[in-house]
């Protein structure tokens, strides 16, 4: 009896699966030294069956990517729905980021520290993909910029300049915090933490947002 072929929700949930996995190993060892043969194994198939869902190692690479954001998204839109003030709904966005970061630690480096690819490997790359992909980028740009803007009011008055260069300085800090833990490069300061605890993330985002907010209250 010939096999039953998989119904568009098994091959969408096998394609998750591949890219959860791939996530992980791009992290770990990085984009050019990823082989499809041990990323296979890992998941228990042949490579050929995962060239049957991704055919190169780009379209994995960029195809993994946009699920970390539309995974970020979710998690985060899902409680910015709860803020009751824009000065929350900003909180809420750094401590979800930071938690999507620890949760998906893979898809957070492909997202935010992604490999060079050479000019020939972003040609086999699907250019809708990456466009979607560029959008998504921007998007999340952006609405880090709306929330600074509704939390902190005077930072409309400042030059758009000035406004780009807060949002950098405050969402760097929060990037060198998660990398902090990530790579454990300052042992003595975080000994005995295996994870961000809740206090250090309100008081790290309390103290940045002060920051801007003195800055933003400076002459233009």
């Amino acid at each position: 009896m010939p096999k039953k072929p998989f119904t568009a929700e098994e091959i969408a949930a096998q394609r998750e699966r591949i890219m959860d996995s791939a996530s992980s190993v791009m992290a770990e060892v990085g984009f050019h030294h990823l082989s499809m043969r041990k990323l296979a194994s890992q998941l228990g198939m042949t490579a050929s069956n995962i060239y049957n869902y991704f055919p190169d190692k780009e379209t994995l690479f960029i195809h993994t990517r946009r699920r970390g954001f539309d995974l970020a998204f979710a998690d985060i839109n899902e409680q910015m729905v709860l803020a009751s003030n824009p000065t929350q709904a900003l909180y809420t966005f750094a401590r979800q980021l930071i938690a999507f970061a620890q949760r998906y630690p893979g898809y957070y480096q492909l997202m935010f520290q992604p490999p060079l690819l050479s000019l020939d490997e972003t040609e086999s790359v699907d250019q809708e993909v990456q466009l979607q992909v560029e959008r998504l980028v921007e998007e999340w740009q952006q609405h880090l910029l709306s929330l600074l803007a509704d939390a902190i009011p005077l930072l409309a008055e400042r030059p758009e300049a000035a406004q780009k260069q807060l949002a950098l300085f405050f969402v760097a800090s929060i990037h060198g915090l998660i990398d902090s833990y990530r790579y454990r490069a300052l042992p003595l300061l975080l000994a005995g933490l295996d994870l961000i605890p809740d206090d250090v993330v309100q008081e790290h985002i309390g103290w940045l947002l002060n920051m801007v907010e003195r800055q933003a209250e400076q002459p233009a």
